[in-house]
């Protein structure tokens, strides 16, 4: 997980903006009153100094007692001549200067107020201000990762254990009383009732496809018997062998139903080679192309071999060929394997745009003239997801539908 979108790094974050801000309220809180300060103490001290300057009788002589400078006339300072009336604050040979320029009976005056030793202090007062200001965020962020810590300590030890030990006999917080306690409790209850569903889904499985190999066993050994009797009854024979081949592809769906019954780690993977095996199931769905113009075209360049299930490739090609025997009335339905991947492109009416981006759910069919219940694809994504593969549909080169298989165990 991202450490921004972390509970923990919101949390920091948190303590992170709440000292901006009121260290952000505290400075500028502080540079408004230094700057009140400045200009009332100060300019007002200057406005007070001339009133007094311009009663006295003296006032041609620079007082003794003021740490102020008076100029009038033509004391004023050249620099100076050239600023208007009011006060003003400049620099002046480096030292920092308030003077107020007035003018009295047509004759103009300056006093000077040399505050440099105040803006010695102001400019270390705005250092130690910023100073505390980061010193703050950086303290913010400390309380914050161990404040953090403490406090979401009982969900990460939760999130761990879900995370990484979800076959741990219990949860940490079962115990507790707070929310991790109920969130510890509601997760362990559904995980159990989970567990227990899939459970029952194998286990239905197992012992549905476990039942039914007696009387498929049963139906095959009959139909092989009936045939070999009624060689001499076409009329029959025909019949003798679509149930024959119904019974088989029967058997083949239970046995893929067993193996995918088992979790994806307890698969009993083994050298398969796809030439032969494709070549096989051509040959059982060319009963479904009778009365079309229509042909199955296989295309390998080389034997290729995987580590696999035999009965789950099997199933997985034999679910695409029959749609595609379905959906096809005229033209070619192509094979292509290599050494990545086996295509199977058709010549049909291809699928709606709707459909597509829910092709591989359950019950959802391929247009209006599919029959079925709609899990032929379904079962396609779960072969493929239990093999390590995957499954894409895309539109085919001449209007039909084109599926690619990616072998990614080789």
């Amino acid at each position: 997980m991202h450490p921004s979108r972390s509970i923990r790094g919101r949390l920091i974050a948190a303590y992170v903006l709440l000292a901006v801000i009121i260290g952000g309220v505290f400075a500028g809180s502080a540079f408004f009153v230094v700057a009140e300060i400045e200009n009332e103490l100060i300019d007002e001290r200057l406005y007070r100094a001339a009133e007094l300057w311009a009663a006295s009788p003296y006032r041609s002589v620079q007082p003794p007692t003021s740490d102020l400078s008076f100029f009038i006339g033509k004391q004023v300072p050249q620099p100076l001549k050239q600023l208007g009336l009011g006060t003003h604050e400049l620099r002046l040979n480096g030292r920092g200067l308030h003077v107020l320029i007035g003018e009295r009976h047509g004759e103009r005056y300056a006093i000077v107020d040399d505050q440099s030793d105040f803006e010695s202090i102001e400019s270390s007062s705005y250092v130690a201000l910023g100073i505390a200001f980061l010193g703050g965020i950086v303290l913010a962020v400390l309380i914050g990762r161990v404040s953090a810590s403490r406090v979401i300590l009982p969900l990460t030890s939760l999130a761990s254990a879900v995370q990484d030990e979800p076959q741990a006999a219990s949860l940490p917080g079962l115990d507790a009383t707070d929310e991790i306690g109920v969130l510890a409790r509601a997760i362990g209850d559904r995980t159990q009732q989970l567990s227990l569903a899939l459970q029952r889904e194998r286990w239905f499985t197992a012992d549905v496809s476990h039942e039914l190999r007696t009387p498929l066993t049963i139906m095959l050994g009959a139909a092989e018997v009936l045939s070999r009797r009624l060689q001499d009854r076409p009329d029959l024979l025909a019949m003798t062998e679509r149930i024959s081949r119904n019974a088989s592809d029967t058997a083949q769906q239970v046995a893929a139903l067993l193996q995918l019954a088992r979790a994806p780690e307890d698969a009993e993977f083994t050298r398969v080679a796809l030439r032969p095996l494709i070549q096989h199931e051509i040959e059982r769905c060319q009963p479904l192309l009778r009365g079309k113009p229509l042909i199955i075209q296989l295309t390998a360049d080389e034997d290729v071999a995987v580590q696999a299930v035999p009965e789950l490739v099997t199933i997985a090609l034999s679910n695409l060929l029959r749609n595609a025997c379905q959906h096809t009335e005229q033209g070619v339905i192509s094979v292509q394997l290599d050494a990545t991947q086996i295509v199977v492109e058709d010549t049909g009416s291809g699928l709606p745009e709707a459909v597509r981006a829910r092709l591989f759910d359950r019950f959802v069919l391929g247009g209006e003239s599919s029959s079925g219940p709609g899990l032929g694809l379904s079962i396609v994504k779960r072969v493929t997801e239990q093999l390590g593969w995957t499954v894409r549909h895309e539109p085919g080169s001449k209007g039909g539908s084109r599926f690619v298989l990616h072998l990614s165990r080789l």
